[in-house]
């Protein structure tokens, strides 16, 4: 009997065992059909590279860098419930070059030949068991900026001199060093670091030493400059190891060391897969020429010795830069004498790096306005825009209207004092909104995914989602640090993206837009991750930040999903808030916190709140000066496409009959039967006292202008009578409730209320008569 592929090593699985798979994690079946083509089997997933299924298969940066997390994580659940032995790399020295063959590990030896060529394959599956991509060093001499590293994106090569200003680059693993006692770690550290930083102030360039980045030696499973981070227990050890300059080198050139070494930075290394905290520490060297004129540094290294259990001091030493490595210097004489040319050209490259050049201006007005409607002059009215967000600066939320005019579907807030006084805060004031935490995304057992959407209302009031509780809540959903909520919610998280952005919302139909309005902390950089990966790509993910430092952490993990252009093209950076504000309301359709009005019993007009016109989400009102907000500019664009698409049999809108009334376009013809139902209409007013609900059907054959008539009664009578189209798919229970909350609306006397006039559309009797029961039972 055959075994099944889950009892199977994935090395021996089919190619239509890999297809099977493949279905399990979501991918587009015309992927799933290309791989099948090109006979990817188990051997073959297992070696497959992102780089490979991009390029090769055509795919998009999403399902790729899915699949490839997939079977990293379906190897090491296979590793464990097999009892297959995983690698362990201790070594403290860097890795092999990206391309060589893996070694076989030493165990390997009195193996059989079968034992050898499983444990071979084993190594095989190491290596492949991340995915690798480019990355930027922290931008040199920025000291405590908001900067994060991705585990398992490579830094490039260890560099040499190049013009003095632009850093060279040294990596140390320091990986078993790491879990030494504190004086040999400190006698580790500050011997790597003041032979570099020798050989860079001899050398008068600039220069950064990482520890925690493979260097390109003996580890195997590794490529060369591919962060790994080491674990920090004690920031003090390392700080307080450069306390070995006064013991390393003469007075005079410790206080020289002093300045230009500068102190250790902590740069934390985010693992999506994990919770442990790991940095990369690195140290900047900084040989301003001020400080260094005319001195050639030699320094004693400190070494702890096992034998004495002590540290000793190696012999006097000059170092310097050559190349990639830091070597002694074989010729002192030679170097002496060209201490001068080293001097001059310190002296030029730090003059030409202060000369003012001028800044080539980025239109980023242009390119936020292309990035929020997709390329097109206005944002789109149908379009859904999910909001993702920190703390808000006090000034900032006085520039918001942009946000009040866009069909926000939901906002994942880590505000925790947003509803007090926050984003969430201002947003209530204008537009309804539902409270909601993470958990809510769930759906309950027996539920469809229609019946879910009804339930929480996601399409008639924007969903405020709290991802990290909220201060004000008196129940059990407390505000926690980043490590507690990586380890606590971010499967909420998880399946709260996952659902909207795979059941829910269609590809294509909504953007995702994070606005970076404080520092950013891991959660949010999760939040990303969970959305570039369920979204398939970054093409409908947008990022705004006006402080370059918030920034700078968001890109950083960023390119680690996607590369830098990717992320540098979608983001708009350094545009204050109220410049965002100004730029956006111009492509907006209506008009910012436009006004409706309704008509009122004494024969003037009151005012309909947005917020409360959302809560009755069972109608479409009409309001007395509906489609006054619209912009100039959208009219110009949009006019001859809205009266085309009438035209050509579409749907009318509210705009058409505006646009004709406002004469842009020429009148919407009105047929006889607008004629009999406005008259039939005006009798049934007078029997308002005997019959307080009455119905008037327009039948019609489909596509012979029913709609039209009734929408043209409604848009008429929208001055004397308050006039709505119930929406479908609500009950009568509802659609009474909010009739009747319509009628009401700031009038003071229930009894002394204008009649409201509802357009009910394709329902049968059964409905009807519900429908009427229901608003009878309320008048009552």
């Amino acid at each position: 009997m055959a075994e099944e592929p889950d009892e199977l090593p994935v090395e021996k699985w089919t190619d239509s065992n890999v297809s099977s798979w493949l279905r399990t994690t979501g991918v587009r079946e015309q992927y799933i059909k290309k791989l099948y083509e090109e006979e990817v089997d188990g051997r073959i997933l297992l070696v497959l590279t992102e780089d490979y299924l991009r390029k090769e298969i055509g795919m998009k940066s999403g399902p790729a860098l899915l699949i490839i997390r997939k079977r990293n994580e379906l190897v090491d659940t296979k590793q464990k419930t097999q009892g297959k032995p995983q690698s362990s790399n201790d070594s403290e020295k860097g890795s092999k070059k990206q391309g060589s063959a893996p070694q076989i590990p030493e165990t390997d030896q009195g193996l059989s030949e079968e034992e050898k060529q499983t444990h071979q394959g084993q190594s095989v599956v190491d290596n492949v068991l991340t995915t690798k991509r480019d990355c930027k060093p922290r931008p040199f001499g920025k000291e405590g900026i908001d900067f994060t590293y991705v585990k398992h994106s490579v830094l490039q090569p260890e560099s040499g001199v190049f013009d003095l200003i632009s850093p060279c680059h040294e990596y140390k693993s320091l990986d078993n060093a790491a879990k030494l006692d504190r004086a040999r770690l400190q006698a580790k550290f500050a011997k790597e670091v003041l032979k570099f930083g020798t050989g860079c102030m001899n050398i008068r360039s600039n220069g950064t030493i990482h520890f925690g980045v493979m260097d390109s030696r003996d580890d195997t499973g590794y490529v060369h400059g591919e962060i790994i981070g080491v674990p920090v227990f004690e920031k003090d050890i390392y700080v307080d190891a450069l306390d070995h300059i006064e013991r390393s080198f003469s007075r005079s050139d410790s206080e020289h060391v002093r300045q230009c070494i500068r102190p250790p930075q902590f740069i934390e290394v985010m693992d999506i897969n994990s919770t442990e905290k790991r940095y990369v520490v690195e140290v900047d060297i900084f040989p301003s020429i001020s400080i260094v004129k005319n001195r050639v540094y030699s320094v004693r290294l400190p070494n702890f010795k096992e034998s004495s259990n002590k540290i000793e001091h190696e012999k006097e030493t000059i170092y310097r830069r050559v190349g990639s490595k830091t070597e002694p210097v074989s010729d002192q004489n030679d170097f002496y004498q060209r201490v001068r040319d080293r001097d001059a050209q310190r002296e030029e490259a730090e003059h030409c790096r202060y000369v003012n050049t001028p800044d080539i201006c980025q239109d980023l007005g242009r390119k936020l306005t292309m990035l929020v409607t997709s390329g097109k002059k206005l944002i789109e009215k149908e379009k859904w825009y999910i909001l993702v967000t920190n703390k808000f600066k006090p000034d900032d939320l006085s520039s918001i209207d942009f946000l009040l005019n866009m069909n926000i579907f939901c906002v994942f807030d880590f505000d925790t004092d947003s509803k007090l006084s926050g984003l969430c805060s201002k947003y209530i004031q204008h537009h309804a909104a539902n409270m909601h935490f993470m958990q809510n995304y769930k759906i309950p057992s027996g539920m469809s995914i229609g019946e879910f959407v009804s339930h929480l209302h996601l399409f008639e009031q924007t969903s405020w989602i709290f991802c990290n509780g909220r201060s004000d809540y008196k129940g059990n959903e407390n505000p926690c640090d980043e490590m507690t909520w990586i380890k606590t919610k971010i499967t909420l998280l998880r399946e709260s993206v996952s659902l909207i952005c795979k059941q829910i919302l269609p590809k294509g139909a909504f953007l995702v837009v994070f606005l970076l309005t404080s520092p950013v902390e891991k959660p949010l950089l999760h939040t990303f991750y969970e959305f570039f990966t369920d979204m398939e790509g970054h093409e409908d993910i947008v990022c705004i930040s006006e402080s370059e430092d918030n920034y700078q952490k968001w890109q950083s993990f960023a390119e680690g999903s996607c590369g830098t252009e990717t992320v540098n093209h979608s983001s708009v950076v350094g545009m204050k808030m109220s410049h965002v504000d100004a730029t956006l309301q111009r492509i907006q359709p209506v008009t910012s916190r436009d006004t409706k009005h309704l008509p009122i019993y004494l024969k003037g007009q009151c005012l309909l709140e947005t917020r409360d016109e959302e809560r009755m989400y069972s109608l479409e009102i009409l309001s007395v000066n509906h489609c006054d907000e619209t912009s100039d500019d959208y009219i110009k664009a949009e006019k001859e496409n809205i009266e085309r698409q009438f035209y050509h049999g579409g749907r009318v809108t509210w705009l058409n009959f505006w646009l004709a009334e406002k004469k842009f376009v020429g009148e919407v013809i009105k047929r006889d039967a607008y004629r009999d139902v406005s008259k039939l209409l005006t009798d049934t007013m007078k029997w308002g006292v005997d019959r307080p609900v009455n119905s008037i059907n327009i039948y019609h054959h489909p596509g012979s202008g029913g709609s039209t008539v009734g929408r043209q009664v409604l848009w008429n009578k929208r001055t004397d009578l308050r006039c709505a189209v119930v929406k479908p798919s609500y009950s009568a229970a509802n659609v009474s409730e909010h009739a009747v909350q319509l009628r009401e609306y700031e009038e003071k006397d229930p009894e002394k209320c204008l009649p409201v006039l509802l357009l009910i559309e394709d329902c049968d009797k059964e409905y009807l008569d519900e429908l009427r029961n229901e608003l009878v039972c309320h008048q009552h």
